[in-house]
């Protein structure tokens, strides 16, 4: 299946360039802290890498996993990004294709606290409604039998390899931390044309890029460069590139406190094509997202009341935080998150303060739009980035 441009107004195609945006761990659906407006936040992130394929004229966008943060997410904000994935394809003219492939966390087993065959996601149903292209192979139940790239077919929505101009677009689901079979797998079944420009899409992360956490090790991912053009990874939420073909732009939104410690965004692609070969420039895109403030605050004695300490944590943040008449809805993101350290001295058992009390207060006197409590009593001070 050949995507071509139905609309040169849009669109002014070269055949010797392409263009495209690859993003990944958009983590769609995630109401962080239970939190209805953080959700929408990852959604309004999601809308930001649409955008930015409009207003660049793209080929296609590539989305290397975890799409979706699990397979529970509540009608309405399924039916929200429905309509936002309808309205860009009306606008474009259905010629920029969606190109997306399956994370861990599009992949997760767990729902309503039930254990589910690894097989759900709500990116099957994207493609199904021919609103996003789910590149997957066509299981056989024997892992290690030969892969086989299948062009995909916009009839049964059926593929794991998209042709659009002279990109060849390689695309599997999660296979694990340290999928090195598979990576053999991929190298015997990729094949590579000299007029050809090879994209692959997978999540795993490289070992080595994000301190503590498994990845795959280099030296087995650089068997591919002899196949692949560009290795369009997701999977680690801070930003990364190796030997000008490895790419993970990181998570488009902070689904978690240590991400907006990060450099992260999505990248912009361009391909050119001559005698000699291809070339490319590739461009980070930082996205606008919420406003991030970390405030650590020590007790500097231990307070026996619990309206004395309240009074001196609301002292303290008021140093920092806009009081609550200069309110600002929670769609907009000058409304900050706030993470808040307690260090210093323990207060007595019977304040019996708890984090629920501290959220309430803070979140009810200053304009933020949520609040996450961490206590370390009583310890030697250290930076907010050491502690999380």
């Amino acid at each position: 299946m050949k995507f071509q441009a139905k609309d040169q107004g849009l669109h002014s195609k070269q055949h010797n360039s392409i263009k495209f945006i690859h993003a990944s761990d958009i983590h769609l659906g995630c109401a962080q802290y239970q939190n209805e407006y953080r959700a929408d936040d990852f959604i309004t992130a999601f809308k930001q890498v649409l955008y930015l394929g409009i207003k660049n004229s793209v080929d296609f966008i590539i989305l290397a996993g975890d799409v979706f943060t699990s397979i529970d997410i509540l009608p309405e904000k399924l039916l929200q990004i429905i309509k936002l994935l309808e309205k860009f394809h009306k606008r474009t003219n259905n010629i920029i294709p969606i190109i997306a492939i399956e994370g861990n966390h599009d992949l997760r087993r767990y729902s309503r606290g039930l254990k589910t065959e690894r097989t759900q996601s709500w990116l099957k149903l994207m493609n199904h409604l021919g609103l996003m292209i789910l590149l997957q192979a066509c299981e056989n139940g024997d892992k290690r039998q030969k892969l086989e790239f299948q062009e995909y077919n916009s009839k049964s929505k059926i593929g794991n390899l998209l042709k659009i101009r002279f990109a060849n677009i390689f695309g599997t689901s999660y296979r694990g931390e340290r999928p090195k079979s598979h990576i053999l797998n991929l190298y015997n079944s990729i094949e590579k044309k000299e007029d050809e420009f090879n994209i692959l899409l997978q999540h795993f992360g490289i070992a080595g890029q994000m301190d503590n956490v498994p990845g795959l090790n280099l030296c087995v991912v650089n068997k591919l460069s002899n196949k692949v053009d560009y290795l369009a990874l997701g999977h680690f939420h801070l930003q990364y590139t190796i030997g000008g073909w490895i790419y993970n732009p990181g998570s488009t939104e902070a689904a978690c406190s240590v991400d907006n410690l990060f450099n992260r965004g999505v990248f912009f692609v361009e391909v050119f094509k001559d005698a000699n070969g291809f070339s490319k420039r590739v461009k980070s895109i930082k996205l606008i997202n919420r406003e991030i403030l970390w405030k650590t605050i020590c007790l500097p004695f231990q307070f026996k009341e619990k309206n004395k300490f309240f009074e001196y944590l609301l002292s303290q943040l008021s140093l920092y935080l806009k009081d609550f008449r200069n309110e600002l809805k929670p769609t907009n993101y000058q409304l900050p998150l706030l993470y808040l350290k307690i260090i210093g001295i323990k207060p007595v058992k019977t304040c019996k303060i708890t984090k629920k009390e501290i959220r309430k207060l803070i979140c009810g006197s200053f304009s933020i739009l949520d609040a996450r409590i961490y206590f370390e009593y009583n310890r030697p001070s250290k930076s907010i980035v050491q502690y999380l």
